[in-house]
């Protein structure tokens, strides 16, 4: 009888052990994999494309239109929260970039921005939309074109807004298509301050880790 009862007690206990094993298993690996937008995460994104000038040189009665090419790391700052279109995290970015002028004075120009991006994340959609904004600075040899009004020296300040949308490949991948506005704002007074404003827009690629 004994051995009965003992057979009878494996038969039943040992499934339902490996079945609550098996699930706080499948829980944890879910718990770890989390999304590309968790707080901690790190994204890498390299984006390229062009700007064109809405500014017109006073002197010369031209802008300046550019190929433009960024590089940026980002830092998640929080987890994604909140319901509807708002459900989503905040990002803080550092991006280099540079580029050349292809119409209007001067040849190249590069700088640094500090940027801080809403993502908007819906659950398991493989699109979301982000807006950004941030300020840093501006190197070029614009201003050793003296027939050109918009820039007086050879630093400026830098100042951005952009929107853009992801479609993510995989996990870690994302495909990202950005439309924005740059000024650049003269730091000191100048015969030459117009300043310059222009509307672009880049795409590129990024890598969550």
């Amino acid at each position: 009888m004994k051995p009965f009862l003992l057979l009878l007690f494996t038969t039943f206990t040992l499934p339902a052990s490996a079945g609550t094993a098996a699930g706080q298993s499948s829980a944890l690996q879910g718990a770890q994999a989390g999304t590309p937008f968790d707080a901690g995460r790190w994204e890498i994104q390299s984006i390229s494309g062009a700007y064109f000038s809405l500014s017109s040189d006073s002197i010369e009665d031209t802008g300046m239109n550019s190929s433009l090419s960024s590089y940026r790391i980002g830092l998640m700052l929080n987890n994604s929260s909140g319901t509807g279109w708002f459900r989503g995290n905040s990002e803080m970015l550092a991006e280099g970039f540079f580029g050349s002028v292809f119409e209007g004075p001067g040849d190249f120009f590069g700088g640094t921005t500090l940027l801080l991006r809403c993502n908007f994340v819906q659950q398991e959609c493989r699109w979301v939309p982000y807006v950004q904004g941030g300020a840093g600075a501006f190197y070029s040899d614009i201003q050793k074109n003296h027939r050109q009004s918009l820039i007086g020296s050879a630093w400026e300040i830098n100042l951005q807004a952009a929107a853009g949308m992801r479609y993510f490949l995989n996990e870690k991948w994302s495909l990202n298509l950005e439309g924005g506005y740059r000024r650049v704002t003269p730091t000191r007074s100048s015969e030459r301050n117009d300043g310059l404003d222009a509307l672009g827009f880049q795409i590129g690629l990024s890598r969550f880790f």
